[in-house]
């Protein structure tokens, strides 16, 4: 037994019986693998349901489902090494071997089948699967959602590749060389990989296009759309979206800002299409927790495009692949380097693994070349069915070179990079460089990253100009009424406004986005609007964390306070042409967004972006994954705060969600 004390109250309430080395497990994953009460109320639950309320082999193997649900996994491996890394995480050496042991020895034995089925049909939570000679943990919920998406992929997969007439060469060249998209006034030209994205996405009924910031997925949507109109597919048959209403937002506004480069009246109908999220393309009632659309009312559309898909989790796609027609095209795009979904499951990394090159089997290969005459087809004689259907993007066409090259290392999992890395020594200088830089953590204190922020928030607003101005000045010249009389104002304002983001792991602690938004606060707030007193200031960044559909506010929206006419304060949401302004004391759940989260940030692009790491806690959530996510956010300046042996152990990690499906590839 533990002694009272050595492990939380609520902890030795629910588990009053439990050993030493049950409490050591029970405290450590509470601790250091983010379980929440309701996980340990949850897990009190199944054992009383099971009646083994005393059986502490179960109790471990609930603590390993949760803990691995908790990471992202779909299920875990029951073996002696997996259990034991997995062990390794949250127990000493010797209590993690023994641990495995009495699991394996429980599950081989017994078996729980008052909790643990050995198929779907035996109605458990928790069910046992084996795939090629392996046998994994499933809650019942993954195990279905999993074998569903495989099942339906592999259908998709089975669909032949369309034969494409002579019409569409006459589509491509009016769309590619006739009247193409421009970019900057300049026509647009689609490099190798983007045509090989093209071409895929039209004579295929599936695809999945991935590639970091600035590789042409929009330029490719667009393309794609033109090439389809032509084809014949109606505009009201296509349908759009992303995971959250924000990124759903902004590829709206990136599709309507390119189409209004265009002069053709053939693309007219095209300007009406517009994104939304996933949730709602599939129907989603909350209030029932279902979706409207399915196998027996599907989506009505001929051509449906994802986009962020790095974000959308297991459930979610296998739910989108059920509320398709088998003859539906489906075209995904993102990024599959960035961090994963929160739900579980990481289904774009999972169907682009590691070292898979662009390269496609003889027949696949013969149509693009057909398609694209003087483009040299990479092939690929050994290509999995699936390989056929993929195409990565490499070249960016955007961001600094350092910063794309310091993204490679990371990604390569080089931790030389880190010494490789120029030091700053100031931050006056840095916007006219540019490239990536390590502001080293050399004292790892708060009054450290407090000194570091207030001097980041005073180059940002006091020191950064656009059209002659700093951000200060303009808000000292400005109100609501007055920009949105002059829409060249808002564009000037959030210029500069989204010229710089601070980015963190955490939310919490003197490193997380919290603290730090207090610290710019203090900072700034006596500086910029001296007789505030609520929780919002002139200048002031917000960040909306809830989703406001009818005004168009969702979350992840960063918008600027402003005073208006009257003394009362508004916060402006920037639109395309020009802006909307709400009352602050009205507007949905909001927090200040001078930083947020590296998760947050997911989907957006900064001019200028320093991510800080904390030295101490969080490691666990240190990976390869995150510091990708969050300097490939920057266009121009990227600047890690870090210690260096921090940053060196997250280049080092990589994330890895357990998954029997994803094992054996289509």
């Amino acid at each position: 037994m533990v002694e009272s004390g050595e492990f939380p109250y609520f902890l030795r309430e629910l588990f009053p019986d439990a050993g030493a080395a049950l409490a050591r497990l029970l405290q450590s994953a509470a601790e250091n693998a983010y379980l929440s009460r309701t996980d340990f109320y949850t897990m009190r639950d199944w054992l009383e349901l099971a009646d083994r309320t005393d059986d502490e082999a179960l109790s471990a193997i609930l603590i390993l489902m949760l803990t691995a649900l908790e990471e992202g996994s779909l299920c875990i491996e029951i073996s002696a090494p997996s259990l034991g890394g997995r062990l390794a995480d949250l127990a000493s050496d010797a209590d993690a071997k023994e641990w495995t042991r009495r699991i394996l020895a429980a599950l081989d034995g017994r078996g729980f089948p008052e909790l643990i089925g050995a198929s779907l049909r035996d109605a458990r939570p928790i069910v046992v699967q084996e795939f090629a000679g392996l046998r994994h943990l499933y809650f019942q919920k993954y195990l279905r959602a999993e074998l569903d998406f495989r099942r339906e992929l592999e259908a998709r997969l089975a669909n032949k590749p369309e034969e494409l007439t002579a019409e569409w060469a006459n589509i491509l060249n009016e769309v590619l060389h006739r009247d193409p998209l421009r970019i900057a006034h300049r026509p647009l030209e689609l490099d190798r990989d983007q045509k090989l994205a093209l071409g895929v996405s039209l004579c295929s009924p599936f695809a999945i296009i991935s590639g970091g910031p600035g590789t042409g997925k929009t330029s490719i949507v667009l393309t794609l759309l033109r090439c389809l109109m032509r084809g014949g597919v109606s505009p009201e048959r296509i349908a759009i979206a992303a995971p959250t209403g924000r990124a759903a937002q902004r590829l709206t506004d990136s599709l309507r800002v390119g189409l209004s480069r265009l002069e053709s009246p053939a693309d007219a109908p095209l300007a009406d299409l517009a994104a939304s999220t996933l949730h709602q393309l599939l129907g989603y009632r909350p209030t029932r927790n279902l979706f409207t659309r399915h196998r027996e009312n599907p989506i009505p559309a001929d051509v449906v495009i994802i986009d962020e898909v790095s974000m959308v989790g297991l459930v979610l796609m296998s739910q989108l692949l059920d509320a398709l027609d088998s003859g539906t095209r489906l075209i995904l795009l993102g990024d599959k380097d960035q961090l994963p979904s929160v739900e579980a499951g990481a289904v774009l990394a999972q169907l682009v693994p590691d070292g898979q090159d662009n390269g496609f089997s003889d027949d696949h290969a013969e149509r693009l070349a057909k398609m694209f005459p003087d483009l040299n087809v990479p092939r690929n004689a050994r290509a999995r069915a699936l390989q056929d259907h993929v195409v990565l993007l490499k070249t960016n066409h955007r961001s600094e070179p350092r910063i794309r090259e310091a993204a490679q290392a990371i990604n390569a999992q080089d931790d030389g990079v880190v010494d490789r890395l120029p030091r700053v020594t100031g931050l006056d200088t840095l916007e006219s460089q540019g490239g990536c830089w390590l502001l080293e953590q050399v004292q790892q204190s708060g009054n450290e990253i407090r000194a570091v922020v207030q001097k980041w928030a005073d180059y940002s607003y006091a020191h950064s100009r656009h059209n002659g101005a700093t951000l200060a000045e303009l808000l000292g010249a400005a109100s609501t009424d007055d920009a949105i009389k002059m829409p060249e104002r808002v564009r000037d304002l959030f210029t500069l406004l989204d010229r710089f983001r601070l980015l963190t792991l955490v939310r919490d602690g003197a490193w997380g986005c919290v603290e730090i938004n207090r610290t710019i606060d203090q900072y700034l707030r006596p500086r910029l609007d001296p007789q505030a007193c609520g929780r919002l200031f002139v200048g002031a960044p917000v960040l909306i964390t809830r989703n406001d559909a009818p005004r168009g506010l969702f979350n992840g929206d960063v918008g600027i306070t402003l005073r208006n006419r009257k003394g009362g304060l508004d916060v402006l949401f920037q639109r395309q042409g020009g802006c909307a302004a709400f009352p602050a004391e009205a507007l949905p759940a909001h927090e200040l967004g001078f930083a947020l989260t590296v998760h947050k940030s997911q989907g957006s692009e900064y001019a200028n972006v320093m991510v800080v790491l904390s030295p101490t806690g969080g490691r666990r959530l240190l990976t390869k994954e995150l510091i990708y996510t969050a300097i490939t956010r920057a266009k121009s300046l990227a600047v890690i705060c870090a210690a260096k042996d921090v940053l060196k152990f997250a280049i080092r990690r990589k994330i890895v969600r357990e998954s029997g499906v994803f094992r054996h590839d289509p």
